[in-house]
């Protein structure tokens, strides 16, 4: 059963494709609008589209809490250096009111004086003992 090199191979392809195209179309559902199908899509856009619009006001909150938390970060880390500051200068202030020559020059000008004869007692005197041989 040789087939003849002269035989038209277009035809058979021809049909074949229309075949195959005919068996490809028919699992695809028909594209006509059925009743009730409209109301359905109708529903799905409205509630994807209800979704979406809440998503973005979600998003749109969000974003203006994060925002006045910052400013409110911003104000209290200001608020933190200035504190820092204080707290430096007034450190400061008590190392230079603490110092032993300015608190000298301060009991001088109030009239007190220095003791010349400074003696210390001993409260616990040591206690040595002999031992015997």
């Amino acid at each position: 059963m040789a087939l003849p090199l002269t035989a038209p191979i277009t035809r058979s392809r021809r049909v074949f494709a229309e075949k195959s195209s005919r068996a490809i179309l028919k699992l695809v559902p028909e594209l006509r609008p059925v009743s009730g199908q409209r109301a359905s899509d109708r529903i799905f856009y409205g509630v994807i589209g209800a979704i979406l619009v809440i998503g973005l006001l979600g998003l749109l909150g969000i974003n203006i809490l994060l925002g006045s938390d910052a400013v409110k970060i911003k104000n209290l880390k200001l608020e933190a250096v200035a504190l820092a500051e204080d707290r430096e200068a007034a450190l400061r202030e008590i190392a230079r009111i603490s110092d032993p020559e300015n608190l000298a020059r301060k009991a001088i000008a109030l009239g007190m004086v220095e003791n010349k004869k400074t003696k210390f007692i001993l409260l616990q005197p040591e206690v040595t003992k002999k031992v015997s041989e």
